[in-house]
């Protein structure tokens, strides 16, 4: 219609123009002409606002899909298969490996906050069947005191008062409440074990692990289609700026299909192949510190056999002379208040002893799963779901690779790794053990190849491969967008349409 107008403009111009104006009464003759195409374009005007606002009201309607509620809510029930990981131990499984770094993240910054992650850790205890006690908490009369009231319920402002009036007699009351909750687990860890194992044996009565997964895959990539072609969501990506409608011209798109597709690879089953190889390849790179740790420890394997055994009974000697120096200044014996200054000097000598080797111990816990769980020819996707079920070994890998990097973004990379281990049926990652030694781009390019795409080595490398990926995507998304329940041509009326609309407000 645009084309059109615009050609009846210009002839119109050219009549104009070249319309006598010699006499009078060729002069009125320019001017009924005039009048005449004045009219008419009103008339036409008219019906073009009328044909815009008809195709565009079909936007107005458009409502949330419920069914990609319902597939949300179906996945989350598949997320029950956490608790079989066979890759973590209880101790992540109750989520004490992050309720204790956060612990540590929030000791100097919000008391509220500390409490509240105390809480959550009780509570972790009692999901197992475990109700603590203040006679759990050995190793200071003061956690003992502090933990009788949160496990008690109290307030804020007895919790405030009581922590007021510990504080400045034992400032180290953090850290001996972070290193007793290590302790209690190490108490109740076959108790725990035994809960894990019952629930699980009771599951698989019930439901196969492995359909579970492949549930799961299912279900992910039924909302990705159903997110990919909702014409709300579309809708609303254009109109937020998420999409534009240059990037999704026939030209762009066109040009974008040229660069990898001859006429007959180009199909939708090779667009999603092609992106989730490309997915694949890009989480080698972008994990590419952490495999090469991986790598290591796995060379190293053998030397892990009983690292983890080691480690606990230093630990126990050690918290075997913590727990007796807290009897002692329990006591009433009169010597005790000669000697104050020399126990508090061996107390902290020991607290700090002991906590450099509950963070010893983390590691060795995490190279003991290596040691249990993986092998020489395990895959990098195994690896991977070692990585992601460990959630303190993460932050610390992460951290010595990008100092400056937030613990909120961390936490984000690694609750995303973690859902994306178990939602998509990989090919390189399942294919591929880590201790591999191949040339992963030249493999990628040389299998598309055989299958008319065209891949170059400098698409794959580290700096581009986002742009390739970006540009595959965006196909998949247009082919999407032509099966959804909107056209292209109406979203770019629409938004013209607001901005002219918008202007003359």
């Amino acid at each position: 219609m645009k084309n059109e107008l615009e050609a009846h403009y210009d002839e119109f111009k050219n009549n104009y123009d070249i319309l006598p104006t010699n006499n009078k009464e060729n002069k009125q003759k320019k001017t009924d002409y005039l009048n005449e195409e004045e009219n008419n374009n009103n008339i036409n005007i008219k019906l073009v606002l009328d044909e815009i606002k008809l195709r565009i009201s079909v936007f107005m309607g458009l409502q949330p899909s419920e069914k990609i509620n319902k597939l949300k809510e179906k996945i989350e029930t598949c997320n029950i298969s956490h608790e079989w990981n066979e890759y973590n131990t209880p101790y992540e499984k109750m989520h004490l490996d992050f309720y204790l770094y956060q612990l540590e993240k929030y000791s100097q910054e919000d008391l509220n906050a500390v409490n509240e992650c105390i809480k959550k850790m009780v509570g972790s205890f009692k999901k197992v069947e475990i109700n603590l006690t203040k006679e759990d908490f050995v190793f200071s009369k003061y956690v003992t005191e502090y933990m009788d009231l949160i496990i008690n319920n109290a307030d804020d402002e007895k919790l405030k008062a009581k922590f007021e009036e510990i504080y400045w007699k034992f400032p180290e009351i953090i850290k001996t409440i972070e290193i007793s909750f290590k302790n209690i687990y190490q108490k109740y860890e076959k108790k725990i074990e035994k809960y894990y194992s019952a629930r699980t044996e009771e599951f698989t009565k019930k439901y196969n692990k492995d359909d579970i997964y492949q549930m799961k895959i299912k279900l992910t990539e039924q909302l990705r289609m159903e997110t990919g072609r909702d014409g709300y969501l579309i809708f609303n990506k254009f109109k937020n700026n998420e999409y534009s409608i240059s990037t999704y011209s026939t030209e762009s798109i066109d040009k974008i299909k040229s660069n990898y597709f001859n006429e007959n690879s180009y199909n939708y089953e090779n667009l999603l192949k092609l992106s989730l190889n490309l997915f694949e390849y890009n989480y080698i790179l972008k994990y590419n510190y952490i495999l090469k740790d991986m790598k290591e420890r796995l060379e190293k394997k053998e030397e892990f056999k009983s690292s983890k055994a080691t480690a606990l009974k230093q630990i126990n000697q050690v918290e075997a002379k913590l727990i007796k120096l807290n009897k002692q200044s329990n006591s009433k014996l009169p010597f005790m208040k000669k000697n104050d200054e020399k126990w508090l000097f061996q107390y902290n000598e020991l607290l700090k002893d002991l906590t450099e080797k509950y963070d010893g111990f983390d590691n060795e816990r995490f190279n003991d799963l290596i040691y249990s769980k993986l092998s020489k020819d395990s895959t990098i996707l195994e690896v991977f779901k070692l990585i992601s079920s460990n959630y303190i070994y993460f932050v610390t890998e992460t951290k010595k690779n990008d100092e400056t990097k937030s613990i909120t973004d961390i936490t984000e990379d690694f609750n995303q790794l973690k859902e994306e281990v178990s939602n998509k049926n990989y090919c390189i990652l399942n294919s591929i053990a880590l201790l591999d030694e191949k040339e992963m781009k030249q493999i990628i390019v040389d299998k598309f190849k055989l299958e008319g795409v065209s891949l170059s080595i400098e698409s794959l490398l580290p700096e581009n491969v986002e742009k390739t990926i970006n540009e595959i995507n965006i196909l998949i998304n247009y082919e999407d967008i032509n099966k959804s329940e909107i056209d292209l041509e109406d979203i770019e009326l629409y938004l013209e349409y607001s901005k002219i609309a918008g202007e003359e407000q």
